[in-house]
């Protein structure tokens, strides 16, 4: 009786498990999947407002004009100087403000910019680094500017100072967070004890222990920032550059043109977008999964 109770749970356990996947599968996967082939569907004219059948008119309007591959670089760019600021940064404070972050006030002070949205921040660094803002007064104020137009263009550059300056403010605290949890499961304290008793000294320890356990552990949650900086819309829309807009920004100028003509090309940039993330994604979780 004993051993049949236990089949039955084992069988009850995995048929459940079974129908929380199909679960998810149906609220999440489905949605993106059903949204994926209706921008196929209107990316290659087979419906919208001005469909007459298949055609790769607007795929190749937006391949021979260059201007998706130009957003999809910037966008990499922007993603990738944020996100190593941000890990650099966080690292830094997780490693030599150990005490601060446990009982100190910088335990306190790194929840308050998470619970800023990315519009609110957008829109702070924009009242901070024009050059009519803040940092710009101060500056004419301390005689390091005689006038307003000589404070360099912080605020919808080309380079995206102020993308980046404000996903990477975004990202410091999360990171910072997930570094000083990884710091303490992973008992690093008592590895550092060890490694000074056999005569390494502090930065030995963290270039060659540390830093390295800690990026391998937090690698898939970096990856993801990485992800959410790349498809960002708020913060670029806000304060980019609109010459040299990213994809998110792009594919939205797209849709609220007032021609019609380039809703298809909006749904083309959209869906590229998407399939190259998920081959970043599925490359890089094997990769990691190697690695593991």
């Amino acid at each position: 009786m004993t051993i049949l109770e236990h089949r039955l749970s084992t069988r009850t356990k995995h048929g459940s498990g079974v129908y929380l996947r199909l679960l998810f599968l149906l609220l999440a996967a489905a949605p993106v999947a059903g949204g994926l082939l209706y921008g196929l569907a209107y990316s290659f004219g087979l419906t919208g407002a001005l469909s007459s059948g298949f055609t790769l008119q607007h795929w190749q309007q937006v391949l021979a004009s260059g201007v998706l591959l130009q957003s999809l670089a910037y966008s990499l760019y922007i993603a990738f100087a944020a996100i190593t600021l941000a890990t650099a940064s966080s690292l830094f404070l997780s490693l030599y403000f150990q005490k601060s972050l446990r009982t100190g006030l910088l335990s306190y002070l790194l929840y308050l910019p998470l619970t800023i949205p990315a519009v609110v921040m957008g829109f702070l660094v924009f009242q901070l680094f024009t050059k009519s803002g803040l940092v710009s007064r101060m500056s004419y104020g301390l005689s390091w500017i005689s006038e307003l137009q000589q404070f360099p263009d912080l605020v919808h550059d080309s380079i995206g100072f102020g993308i980046i300056l404000a996903h990477t403010l975004m990202a410091v605290p999360f990171l910072t967070l997930l570094f000083h949890a990884i710091y303490r499961e992973q008992n690093l304290g008592q590895l550092q004890q060890v490694s000074e008793n056999l005569g390494a000294g502090k930065v030995y320890f963290v270039r060659h222990i540390a830093v390295p356990m800690l990026l391998k552990t937090a690698a898939p949650n970096l990856l993801l920032y990485f992800i959410f900086i790349l498809g960002a819309y708020e913060v670029p829309l806000l304060i980019g550059s609109q010459q040299h807009p990213m994809v998110s920004v792009l594919a939205v100028q797209k849709f609220q043109r007032f021609n019609l003509l380039d809703i298809p090309q909006g749904y083309a940039i959209s869906v590229a977008f998407t399939l190259f993330v998920l081959l970043l994604l599925t490359i890089s979780f094997k990769k990691l999964q190697r690695h593991a």
